[in-house]
């Protein structure tokens, strides 16, 4: 079954990425589409820019499916990298700027862009251009015209890096029409309008954070992109601003609420707070709703399903009678034209309300496969639907509920950790002899990941210089934020790892 593609307001449909700036641009060429703290950019600007970088990339030898990687914060030249490779007919990439030097290389490795445009020093072996002066160098040498390569919508669009459980990094490929699919529900249900300002400190090499930014073009609303050191200093950040839909982290929220300044500050502009990684409490919800007047929306996806494929309305937020406030617990309840199963991770046999399993997704939002990774896409993609290595189970009226994870995959700071890629750098420790990495609770990350190790005989290792050791092999938020040693892991009569009492023991 296949979702209403994304439109814009006037009712025209968005047949490519490319076709987000081209039709807003020309809508609203003099409205503002990126403000940050020392300068705005038009729509019509954005679009103007992204036609050089596509004439730039041309001039350059790109062609239709070369890939055009992208390494950096989140600024305006990363949309018009996007948007440029599309109009090129060019694949963006975007790769993680967290990331380790050794990770980096292995995703260009595996991506082979035909150019490279980043903001700081990546040592590799492709063209590469350095935002700044020589960015602005290389725009200046083309004209501001649209090529208007022809990019069909089951074409790939952007290819989004993560790792696997094997540590092998994955690329994967999402079509113009996913993103379209995936776009229509946020773009009819948010509210989103040319006067909205959206923030959220998601990176655009996140589904969610590119997710955001698009949406907020499609619908000539403008993105904010300024931090705030603080919780004060987001309180008037938010508004100074203006914001009118800004995505939290649930104990942000949960900290704003403690500052007395919080309420008495000015929320008028306020209309959505979009929230993800873990529930509210139905109390901290009431209250927010009273200080800040908003509405609360949450979803639940994967990057391999184009983003949130449940949501948790507004209206499922403030129950309306005690029977319905465990659906607080939930992720909502899958979106139009989006199929959601809970199976047997066995036999993939679907399960009834009320039983765990595993989560599956089908529909119009399934990436295209793995790049150049046939055997991790067949292991993924089962009959059409992807297998998300989530566990969970749905109540009797269609609600979504999140259980331990299949994979095992920790979520930190909204960053994917997987533990087996942290364990198998850890292994080549030389004081290590055997290593369990696991997700505890954190305040502040909503998990951070911790390594239980056994030491090899006659070393004693030193946590911190594990830490360190780690930190040079592999980005920060993968890493260990504490190291126990014990004498034996704990495992089955079958000689099974059991990291479920790893997490139990070590969650305080």
């Amino acid at each position: 079954m296949r979702a209403i593609f994304a439109r814009h307001a006037d009712g025209s449909r968005v047949d490519s990425v490319a076709d987000v700036i081209r039709r807003r641009a020309a809508a609203t060429p003099d409205l503002t589409a990126v403000i940050e703290p020392h300068r705005t950019t038009t729509f019509g600007a954005l679009d103007e820019r992204s036609n050089r970088v596509a004439q730039a990339l041309i001039a350059a030898g790109v062609g239709p499916g070369d890939r055009v990687a992208y390494i950096g914060a989140n600024a305006p030249e990363f949309l018009e990298v996007l948007y440029g490779a599309t109009k090129a007919g060019a694949i963006a990439t975007a790769v993680n700027n967290r990331l380790a030097p050794p990770e980096i290389a292995a995703i260009l490795a595996d991506a082979s862009p035909a150019v490279l445009i980043t903001d700081s020093d990546v040592a590799a072996e492709v063209r590469t251009v350095r935002t700044g002066e020589r960015y602005e160098a290389w725009l200046s040498t083309v004209e501001a015209v649209d090529p208007r390569v022809p990019v069909g919508p089951d074409d790939t669009a952007v290819i989004f890096y993560t790792s696997g459980t094997t540590g092998r990094p994955k690329g994967i490929m999402l079509s113009g029409d996913n993103l379209g699919q995936a776009l229509a529900t946020m773009h009819y249900d948010m509210e989103l309008t040319t006067t909205s300002v959206a923030m959220a400190p998601i990176p655009y090499f996140h589904i969610s954070g590119l997710g955001l930014a698009l949406v907020a073009n499609l619908n000539g609303a403008a993105l904010l992109l300024e931090t705030a050191a603080g919780p004060d200093a987001l309180i008037t950040l938010l508004c100074e601003r203006r914001v009118s839909h800004a995505a939290v982290v649930p104990t942000i929220l949960q900290t704003l609420l403690n500052l007395p300044r919080t309420h008495s500050a000015d929320w008028s502009a306020l209309r959505y707070l979009v929230y993800g990684a873990m529930p509210i409490p139905l109390p901290v919800i009431r209250s927010a709703t009273e200080v800040f007047g908003c509405k609360f929306l949450q979803s639940y996806g994967l990057t391999e399903s184009t983003g949130g494929v449940t949501v948790l309305w507004p209206e499922d937020h403030l129950p309306d009678e005690p029977a319905k406030e465990p659906r607080l617990r939930s992720v909502g309840r899958p979106m139009p034209g989006v199929g959601v199963r809970v199976v047997d991770p066995v036999t993939l046999a679907d399960l009834p309300a009320g039983e765990r399993g595993e989560v599956l997704i089908g529909g119009g939002h399934v990436m295209r496969g793995y790049w150049r990774n046939p055997a991790a896409t067949a292991e993924t993609i089962v009959d059409g639907w992807v297998r998300t290595g989530d566990g969970g189970s749905f109540d009797a009226d269609g609600y979504l509920y999140l259980h331990d994870r299949i994979k095992d995959m920790i979520v930190s700071g909204g960053e994917n950790v997987y533990p087996a890629e942290v364990e198998s750098v850890l292994t080549g420790h030389p004081d290590l002899a055997e290593v369990a990495v696991v997700g505890v609770p954190s305040d502040r990350w909503g998990e951070s990941p911790v390594a239980v190790v056994v030491a090899r005989t006659g070393r004693t290792p030193d946590g911190a210089e594990v830490i360190a050791w780690c930190r040079e092999r592999l980005a920060h938020f993968k890493c260990p934020v504490a190291v126990h040693v014990v004498d034996a892991l704990p495992r089955n009569a079958s000689g099974k790892l059991l990291k479920h009492a790893l997490r139990a023991t070590y969650a305080a």
